[in-house]
């Protein structure tokens, strides 16, 4: 339970600092937080990412997990050297919760059974294309 804990607080920092940046990138640049097509694109919550995303969280080692961390906690993520959820945790996404906060950034909500039961708000970040765990959030 300390681990997740110390993962949300490392997690929560850079994703205050990544918000705070792109505000100020956003408010200072005098151009409109994001276009149209912008959006589209990451607005969407392609089924295939739901399933990575998924298959990436209870994966069985740090490396695989690592596929699907955002790059910005990757390396503090690999170097801690411990699995996301207990072995033989499974996480199940609702779609329907899918929420884009900015063209960047989106919240979805999941189920974990296992081990260490419980719902889950995961916050992510869209980067290269495709939807990279950033933080989470402990619904219950």
């Amino acid at each position: 339970m300390i681990r997740h804990w110390k993962l949300t607080a490392v997690i929560a920092g850079t994703l205050t600092l990544t918000g705070l940046g792109v505000g100020l990138a956003v408010g200072l640049s005098g151009a409109p937080a994001s276009t149209a097509a912008a959006t589209a694109a990451s607005a969407a919550f392609p089924p295939l990412q739901q399933m990575r995303l998924e298959q990436g969280v209870t994966a069985p080692t740090v490396t695989q997990e690592a596929s699907v961390v955002a790059m910005e906690v990757r390396s503090q993520f690999e170097r801690r050297g411990e699995l996301l959820l207990p072995v033989g945790s499974h996480m199940s996404i609702d779609g329907a919760t899918f929420h884009s906060v900015s063209a960047q950034l989106a919240t979805v909500d999941a189920s974990v059974r296992g081990p260490q039961p419980g719902r889950w708000q995961l916050v992510l970040i869209h980067e290269a294309g495709q939807w990279l765990l950033l933080g989470t959030r402990k619904l219950s």
